[in-house]
């Protein structure tokens, strides 16, 4: 008996498989990435609100205590200034957290204003010189946007710790239809492939680029610094993930410990497909 021609080749079912492997991934990294931002904003919002609240009283009541004449002998008064200036800090350290777990500024004036802000932090801690180039016409929105902004969170963070470079220069501009980020090394450098588990800032790069349908290059060896690439179209949209139902806990657990974060809470459809902002 004749076979049909439409039955698939093996060659055509592997591809075909595999075609529909990655889909599948990147739906899945859609929605991994959605819910851990849709946590770090719903934290950071408890963070703004509660905390933000607590520490304002705590510091206007200290404000009334060392106006009081009761209060001003030198000691007491010397106390009270030292905690009003731990307060202060408090507040700082609490906005700089807030800022780190959803950039407000990012959602309100865009990408480059965001980097530039994020640039100038890190300028504070850093002891080289970090030169920017960033294209103030590529102005992505949504997904696109945090997923350029949180590769050069990660990678200044990863400089900062354990780089020792003299020099960093991040980059953004079009090319050839693309929105393309570079984020540039001198320092010590290291092996890609010899990166194991435990380490995961690659890995959710990676995840964060597949979600917005880009690219993620990383040239690195030891003692040669680091050069980051990552890439989206110009006009990225998010992976659609609507449709997907969220993972079983076990396999949202497996995957969240793998990348070195704690187990997510499986949140309602609704939060996922409508994050807050």
């Amino acid at each position: 008996m004749p076979v049909s021609s439409r039955c698939p080749t093996p060659e055509r079912a592997d591809a075909s498989s595999l075609a529909a492997g990655f889909t599948e991934d990147a739906r899945f990294a859609a929605w991994l990435q959605r819910t851990r931002e849709s946590e770090r904003a719903a934290l950071a919002r408890e963070l703004h609100d509660e905390l933000g609240a607590i520490l304002t009283a705590a510091r206007l009541d200290v404000a009334w205590l060392a106006a009081q004449p009761a209060c001003h002998a030198p000691q007491i008064a010397e106390r009270l200034g030292a905690l009003q200036r731990v307060l202060t800090q408090g507040i700082g350290l609490k906005r700089r957290i807030v800022d780190d777990l959803h950039p407000t500024l990012l959602t309100h004036l865009g990408l480059v204003p965001a980097l530039e802000q994020l640039l100038a932090s890190h300028r504070m801690r850093f002891r080289g010189r970090v030169s920017a180039s960033l294209d103030p016409s590529v102005a992505p929105s949504g997904e696109p946007a945090l997923a350029l902004y949180r590769i050069v969170q990660e990678s200044l963070t990863n400089i900062h710790k354990y780089a020792r470079a003299d020099f960093v220069r991040v980059s953004l501009r079009r090319v050839r239809g693309r929105i393309e980020l570079s984020i540039d090394d001198d320092g010590v450098g290291f092996d890609p492939a010899a990166v194991g588990r435990g380490h995961h800032g690659l890995a959710g790069m990676r995840h964060r680029m597949l979600a917005v349908g880009g690219q993620l290059d990383v040239a690195a060896s030891p003692g040669t610094g680091t050069s980051i690439r990552a890439s989206v179209p110009l006009a990225a949209r998010p992976r659609a993930v609507a449709s997907l139902a969220p993972p079983d806990r076990a396999v949202a657990d497996t995957v969240s410990a793998d990348q070195g974060c704690p187990p997510h809470r499986l949140l309602p459809r609704g939060v996922l497909s409508n994050p807050q902002p």
